[in-house]
């Protein structure tokens, strides 16, 4: 199946070729009628395994300045191809400085860790708000809990601050058995998802990645030198240090898919080796809600004006850029009720 949102065009079916028609692009398949789209209505691609993509469409999506990324059958990154970089060598050894000064590395961990932290507070906040009184008083009570362990990162190398992190985001996880209405939750698994719940967080952690990676990629930063997360030459460290402050809004759009009944089991299916997955079907109901969530405006402490979803990791990739240059400490985003 092919869906089109927000200028990405989605291919899930495998079976799917995807050719360069001209300045359009050429969706065919043995069982369905050819689709076509202009290039031009199109910023990025994002397709699964099992579907085919020319070698000129590749090489012109990357002339363009357009990504295209290929996931698993669960949603996971597998290849991210863009464009040749150009003019950000100046900006880039500010990063590089950073990441090999101790002292700039491990206070940019604390500021990352700090922000997940203040986003699943706010997740909790949120949750309570449409809880029962117990319940209520509980997730208020672990987000007071957040709030200290948020105190604890003063000082705290990287090593101490990725514990932290992990304690605090075991608390967090812990509460979801509580803001699940009709759902059970086993615990956060990964690699495989071994349940419905995990499965979609899975896969819109996925798409958070890589709406992360491109507004890096935009940024002119390098996605492979990070400063959390350690150093792997097939990790985007970078990628996966900005993403831990959006994650809590993969995790609160997951929580309204179950709790809307918009995800049910007919939705998932089970693999030979006990992993669960997203469905066809499931998979466009979780792309839409995805979409949908990226239109809607929200409004951030450090901002005028309210920005759609879609732009916040953009916006934060830049902040964090302009800290770089600038030598001050990046300041991750806060969402604020107006």
């Amino acid at each position: 199946m092919t869906s089109y949102f927000l200028r990405t065009l989605f291919v899930h079916t495998p079976g799917t070729r995807l050719i360069l028609d001209g300045d359009a692009v050429r969706a065919l398949r043995d069982d369905a009628k050819p689709r076509r789209l202009p290039l031009n209505a199109i910023d990025s691609i994002a397709v699964l395994s099992g579907v085919d993509i020319s070698t000129p469409l590749l090489t012109r999506c990357a002339e363009d300045g357009r990504t295209i990324a290929i996931l698993s059958l669960y949603g996971k990154p597998r290849a991210v191809i863009e464009g040749p970089d150009s003019g950000r060598g100046q900006l880039r050894r500010y990063q590089y400085r950073a990441h090999f000064d101790d002292e700039q590395r491990n206070a940019l961990a604390r500021t990352i860790v700090a922000g997940k932290i203040n986003q699943m507070r706010w997740a909790l906040r949120q949750w309570a708000r449409d809880a029962d009184q117990d319940t209520a008083r509980t997730l208020h009570a672990t987000a007071a809990q957040l709030d200290d362990d948020r105190l604890t990162l003063d000082q705290a190398d990287r090593a101490t601050a990725l514990g932290i992190e992990g304690a605090a985001t075991r608390r967090y996880f812990a509460e979801f058995g509580n803001v699940l209405k009709a759902q059970s939750f086993p615990g956060r698994h990964r690699r495989p998802a071994t349940d419905p719940v995990n499965a979609t967080l899975s896969f819109l952690y996925a798409m958070t990645r890589l709406s992360v990676h491109g507004a890096i990629h935009a940024a002119g930063l390098d996605p492979y030198c990070g400063y959390l997360h350690g150093d792997r030459d097939s990790q985007p460290s970078l990628v996966l240090d900005l993403m831990e402050e959006f994650r809590p809004a993969a995790d609160r759009l997951t929580v309204s898919l179950f709790n809307r009944k918009q995800l049910r089991d007919t939705h998932f299916e089970s693999q030979l080796t006990g992993a669960v997955a997203l469905t066809d079907e499931g998979r466009e109901v979780v792309m839409n809600a995805w979409h949908q969530h990226r239109q809607r405006d929200c409004n951030l402490r450090a901002a005028r004006a309210a920005l759609p979803n879609a732009a916040v990791p953009i916006a934060q990739a830049n902040v964090l850029a302009n800290a770089l240059r600038s030598g001050t400490m990046y300041q991750p985003h806060e969402l604020v009720i107006r």
